[in-house]
């Protein structure tokens, strides 16, 4: 149970201060709207419930941020260490790491904070105070997600490697590959527990442009003969990316799977509680 208490005078500073939520007149007194967390400028009731939505959404957005970067850092991460310890070359050169971190993950993460404001979700139950943002459940979905990319990125990568010399080739396909897996995977970051078909696609344009800006330069670095050079790649035919789409593709498949498991093997109410209506006003 969460209490919010609202007031306007000195006599109700101590009332505020007790309540999980103080909120405060914006005429009243000083002693007052020290002792609220929240202050009404203009006196207006139904600005609560507006300051509710957009608290909620936040924590929400920072939930879908902190999941994808988890995850694709892991991924990356691991990709490299599992090629270090079984012996074999890293599948990516410097410069490749390089981009992916500062270009590939930037955009797309930053776009989930901005996801717009779900019509249902001022009606959803408050969170414990001392619920961590880093819960189980998100925890279990980033470690999917991170087999899922690394399985395939490394399959991609062993399955070019032939004749066990890396050539441009084989850092390209593994590099194209690894950056689809990472566009798939901050779609299904855009909601903790809906499926992608419930969500409106087009509703956030930033994570549409980032996403097109990604992908776009990506073929700039595959295409364009200077860039080329710098990033020791190679053009790469229909086939290739159509393959590599196919099976980056899954990231987003399997973490659909985990949500509509959820869905149908483990209490609604529980599952809310424990993910995305884990929210705090």
């Amino acid at each position: 149970l969460i209490v919010a208490m609202t007031g306007d005078g000195v006599n109700d500073a101590v009332a505020l201060k007790c309540a999980d939520i103080g909120i405060a007149m914006g005429k009243g007194t000083d002693v007052c709207k020290e002792a609220a967390e929240m202050v009404l400028a203009n006196d207006d009731m139904s600005a609560i419930l507006e300051a509710v939505r957009e608290g909620k959404n936040i924590f929400l957005n920072i939930k879908n941020f902190v999941r994808f970067q988890l995850s694709t850092s892991v991924s990356a991460l691991m990709m490299i260490a599992l090629t270090t310890f079984l012996g074999n070359s890293i599948p990516l050169n410097p410069m490749q790491i390089l981009w992916i971190n500062i270009i590939m993950d930037g955009p797309p993460a930053q776009s989930l904070g901005v996801e717009p404001i779900d019509s249902g979700i001022v009606n959803s139950p408050p969170r414990s105070p001392k619920k961590q943002v880093v819960d189980l459940y998100m925890l279990t979905r980033v470690c999917i997600s991170a087999a899922v990319i690394i399985t395939g990125t490394l399959w991609v990568y062993s399955k070019e490697m032939v004749d066990g010399q890396v050539t441009a080739r084989d850092t390209t396909m593994t590099f194209t590959c690894f950056i689809f897996f990472d566009m798939f995977n901050a779609l299904s970051c855009r909601s903790l527990t809906k499926s992608v078909l419930q969500i409106n696609l087009f509703g956030n344009t930033t994570f549409l442009f980032a996403i097109s800006a990604s992908i776009l330069s990506l073929f700039g670095l595959i295409y364009v003969p200077f860039l080329q050079t710098i990033f020791q790649t190679e053009a790469l035919a229909f086939d290739d990316i159509f393959m590599l789409v196919c099976l980056s593709s899954s990231v987003l498949f399997a973490d659909e799977c985990f949500k509509l498991f959820l869905r149908f093997f483990i209490d609604d109410k529980k599952l809310i509680v424990k993910s995305e209506e884990e929210v705090s006003t």
